[in-house]
């Protein structure tokens, strides 16, 4: 299990519980294979500190094999055994999203995440992404306010990277956290080639910023009306009794900064509510005056 504080104006310590590091291998045998080497160096470190079984390798040849072995895992996580890192040790494109060499497939972005967030929700917010690929930071931008955070935490670089480049870091990162428990004591080891992103830091930074500029009765009839149109568009179809019955509902949802809060929170955690309201009013209150 893993603990370590986000944000210093506002205490947040986020629990990350981690028992296992999944590696998907999606790069060519010609390539240096630098998904195997980690593999092995986990599997003796994890044997010599007696946390057996802690890595698990996926070679992957085709995007069909990366999904089943994404659902294997996802039924691991459905049957309380699992919570996982998943690493990914591919090319990206900062379109495309991932590359599978063997097949010449690419899994979006878009896509990837969609998998990803059935596995996060199976474990209630326990999952870790590291992406060992070029523009694997693209990742972050479909974290949505309006959704269930689709993981935990991810950490990836934001542009191209050489082959072989983070190894040695990503290495050091698996072997402390494994050793102390602590991601904190892993992300020590990090550089600036990569980047740290952590959805519940995103999450109240964004929120306390929505709350001091929009949550104003403009800026309420706005959200009301792109919740209605948001809703209607799931429904699939639109009637007037339809637009009535969301628009009372989005309004419920908006009529106080508590309200909107904790309903917020407990969609974006996983039902949980990290941080009461009275401390992330104060956060705000301390905010507007500066």
């Amino acid at each position: 299990m893993s603990s370590y504080e986000i944000m210093h104006e506002l205490t947040y310590t986020s629990v990350c519980r981690n028992n296992g590091v999944i590696i998907f291998d999606a790069l060519a045998k010609t390539e240096l294979q630098t998904g195997r080497r980690l593999h092995e160096d986990l599997l003796d470190f994890s044997n010599q500190i007696e946390r057996r079984g802690y890595c698990t390798y996926y070679p992957v040849k085709s995007k069909q094999m990366m999904v089943a072995a994404l659902k294997t895992v996802l039924n691991e996580c459905r049957s309380g055994v699992l919570y996982p890192v998943l690493h990914f040790e591919c090319h990206g494109d900062p379109s495309k999203g991932i590359y599978i060499h063997a097949s010449d497939e690419y899994i979006g972005w878009d896509e990837l995440v969609r998998y990803i967030n059935e596995i996060n929700v199976a474990t209630r917010n326990n999952v870790g992404v590291v992406l060992a690929a070029c523009f694997g930071f693209e990742i972050s931008k479909f974290v949505n306010f309006a959704s269930p955070c689709p993981f935990n935490f991810v950490i990836a670089a934001q542009d191209e990277i050489l082959a072989g480049q983070l190894q040695e870091v990503l290495i050091g990162l698996y072997k402390a956290t494994m050793s102390s428990g602590d991601l904190e004591a892993g992300l020590r080891s990090l550089d600036d080639r990569l980047n740290f992103f952590h959805c519940g830091k995103w999450f109240y930074q964004n929120l306390a910023s929505y709350m001091i500029n929009n949550f104003n009765a403009v800026g309420r009839s706005d959200l009301v009306e792109a919740i209605v149109s948001s809703r209607v568009a799931k429904a699939g179809y639109q009637s007037r009794e339809l637009v009535r019955f969301e628009r009372a509902r989005a309004k419920k949802y908006l009529k106080t900064p508590q309200n909107f809060y904790r309903q917020a929170s407990r969609r974006f955690f996983h039902d949980k509510v990290p941080i009461s309201y009275e401390d992330f009013n104060a956060f705000v209150g301390a905010k507007k005056r500066k």
